[in-house]
């Protein structure tokens, strides 16, 4: 499935017991500690092997998170703060001046400069060296010229970023962006030394960070062990564990009944099949949601199929689904029934923006189908290794029978549907599972308008236009404002459908408390209760 998401990697946090192989010896089990200074370990298990693990090579590398302190950070509530930059301030949302914190280094001792930031920009936003988290640099003056569709680059560094002082450097946007603090907060930001540039897999393997913790070990296929960094000078979250080993689980089922026996610490996002069984083994104390989301299933209709379902059917379609009934039957409150493209981490969220399409009426929905003449089958596309989308697809298929509607649920492997959709061959609807890289509007409705995410073919001049406006708005209500008007816009054409919100549970025992930030919970962050 073709899924935007940069928070990919699933982490599972684990204490083996010290009589195994792999073992971390702590003493109580979940967080506790037997060492004579009081320090305290977790261990973070990734799902399958620890593949890459740097900002510029992956994105949403939990390991990376505790390895990098980027110039802006996020709070559990969504908000910015402060971190590798003094201060972040602009007065046309176009020119950004970053005042770099004094004082802070890499772990090797090496000082952290506006130089830093600035040649580490430009060497992972030049389309050249082929870093993954280039395309986060795409909002910056400069970056088309760096990565051009076709032929070579034109340029060797970005035009839109200016070295000041040692202290200090601009960043030019294309347009006016008051995302830019968000921008900033994500990993593609995160600065390296030069000696990364010559050899960045190697670099990858053996990093020099600037964040909380140090990598102390690195087998790919057993663990990554970190240790907090004692010469660090910057924000620590509360309670954060003096060693983290994140260690290979190939099977979350395992990872979960060590939760439950008392061998692990914490098991992050918990899959949906699991998460009743949590709530009868783990109880208030050992299960906890993170109460902001930042996971949203859609069904999306490519405007290149609009003549075959005209807007009619895709009302219809949307009206026949129960979303109050799959979400509390069906997944047992693993997700929650949706009437939004944004989640409840954004502030310009609105419980009910769909209104009454996303509002269960047979009845209406009946009328709607007689309306437009439809007599075919709508095919509803969802990746077969999703039982998820499988269950939600026949559900949807029963309901339709009800008003004489005929819905094929349509399960394609993942690789085969993602080409599918990347060469716009859908044959109808398509059940699409979507993050975000940080808990802002942007992220789930200038997306909508960029055909690379969607691909969906989808254009409409005056959402566009609230969308630049939004970006360019010198305040937050006037923001949420054009926010919400792009969003009415792309709910009005049918062209996105909320489903429902996915619950993130997250398994833990007593001794660990887990945090997240605007919605996605983050390892590093876990806090150790037991000493």
């Amino acid at each position: 499935m073709n899924r935007r998401s940069s928070r990919i990697a699933v982490g599972i946090v684990a204490a083996a017991a010290c009589t195994s192989m792999l073992s971390g010896c702590l003493g109580e089990p979940g967080g506790g500690s037997d060492a004579a200074d009081g320090s305290t370990s977790i261990v973070a298990v990734n799902n399958g092997e620890i593949g890459r693990i740097t900002g510029a090579q992956n994105p949403g590398s939990q390991i990376a998170m505790a390895l990098c302190e980027p110039l802006t950070g996020i709070e559990e509530d969504g908000a910015v703060f402060m971190r590798g930059a003094e201060s972040l301030e602009s007065d046309d949302q176009v020119t950004w001046t970053v005042k770099v914190a004094d004082g802070h280094t890499f772990s090797d001792g090496t000082p952290i400069t506006a130089k830093t930031y600035v040649d580490t920009f430009n060497f992972v936003g030049a389309g050249v060296n082929a870093m993954p988290s280039n395309y986060a640099y795409g909002p910056i003056k400069g970056y088309d010229e760096l990565n051009p569709a076709e032929g070579k680059a034109t340029a060797t560094e970005f035009s839109g970023i200016t070295l000041v002082d040692d202290s200090t450097f601009t960043i030019e946007t294309k347009a006016p962006n008051n995302d830019v603090p968000y921008i900033l907060s994500q990993l593609a930001f995160c600065p390296m030394p030069e000696s990364a540039f010559a050899d960045p897999l190697a670099y990858d393997k053996k990093p020099v960070g600037n964040g909380v913790y140090t990598l102390e070990k690195l087998d790919p296929q057993v663990e990554a062990v970190l240790k907090k960094d004692p010469k660090y000078q910057g924000w620590v979250p509360d309670g954060a564990a003096d060693q983290i080993t994140f260690r290979v689980y190939t099977d979350t089922n395992t990872a979960y009944q060590d939760v439950v026996a008392g061998n692990a610490d914490v098991l992050r996002d918990l899959p949906p099949g699991l998460i009743a069984q949590g709530r009868n083994a783990l109880g208030d104390k050992g299960l906890t949601a993170i109460d902001r989301n930042a996971l949203a299933a859609y069904f999306a209709w490519p405007t290149y199929l609009d003549e075959k379902f005209p807007i009619e059917v895709r009302q219809a379609f949307s009206m026949i689904v129960d979303r109050e009934t799959i979400s509390k039957d069906l997944f047992k409150g693993a997700t929650l029934p949706w009437g939004s493209l944004m989640p409840n981490s954004v502030d310009a969220f609105r419980e009910d923006a769909c209104g009454r399409y996303c509002t269960f009426d047979p009845d209406a929905a009946k009328a709607l189908i007689e309306k437009s003449g439809f007599t075919g089958t709508i095919p509803l596309n969802y990746s077969s290794e999703s039982t998820t989308d499988a269950a939600t697809a026949l559900a949807i298929s029963n309901s339709a029978k009800e008003i004489g509607l005929v819905v094929e649920p349509k399960p394609v492997p993942a690789a085969a549907l993602s080409e599918t959709v990347n060469s716009y061959e859908l044959d109808g609807p398509i059940i699409q599972l979507w993050g975000s890289s940080f808990p802002a509007a942007s992220e789930w409705v200038a997306s909508v308008y960029i055909d690379a995410n969607y691909r969906l073919k989808y254009s409409d001049p005056q959402g566009e236009a609230a969308v630049a406006a939004a970006l360019a708005a010198p305040t937050p209500d006037e923001a949420i404002a054009q926010w919400q008007k792009a969003e009415d816009r792309i709910l009005a054409d049918q062209v996105l459908q909320p489903l429902y919100q996915q619950v993130r549970y997250i398994a833990h025992t007593p001794c660990v408390v887990p945090h997240a930030a605007g919605g996605d919970q983050q390892i590093y962050r876990t806090e150790v209760t037991c000493s």
